[in-house]
């Protein structure tokens, strides 16, 4: 699995504000942010996604990861579902999509058709953006 970090530069205010929070709200911000700029990310995915039965596009997820799997405050990806799926997906039909990844990067017998990796490099501005409002409007709600 590729793994991109940015730095954020420029929101030293912000991250003065956010400080004045209590550690559990700076949490609930955090993670407010992230999951916006991952929405950004992932339905931008969705458009570039190619359409067979409209399966991949379906299992295109943004999702927060547990603390046990990071080290950061807050940390979303992108990717596509695969393996178990809710009682609420088996009734609506969703199937897997363990096939995403050889969309993505291709195969011996199948040329790559990349969705993720472009959603993230052609949008990756716009989710900063995203994420930058999502912080600003949760640290004024907060009261910082």
């Amino acid at each position: 699995m590729a793994s991109v970090t940015l730095k954020i530069e420029g929101l030293s205010d912000l991250g003065k504000r956010l400080q004045t929070l209590s550690a559990d709200m700076q949490g609930k911000v955090a993670r407010a942010a992230t999951a916006a700029g991952a929405v950004v990310i992932k339905n931008a995915a969705i458009q570039k996604a190619p359409e067979d039965t409209g399966n991949l596009k379906k299992n295109i997820i943004a999702k927060r990861l547990p603390k046990s799997e990071t080290s950061l405050t807050s940390e979303h990806i992108v990717t596509v579902r695969k393996g178990k799926k809710t009682a609420k997906q088996k009734a609506a039909g969703i199937r897997d999509a363990y096939y995403g990844v050889f969309v993505e990067f291709g195969t011996a017998k199948m040329t790559a058709q990349p969705f993720l990796r472009p959603a993230f490099d052609q949008n990756k501005e716009k989710a900063v953006d995203a994420m930058k409002n999502r912080l600003e409007a949760r640290i004024k709600k907060a009261g910082a």
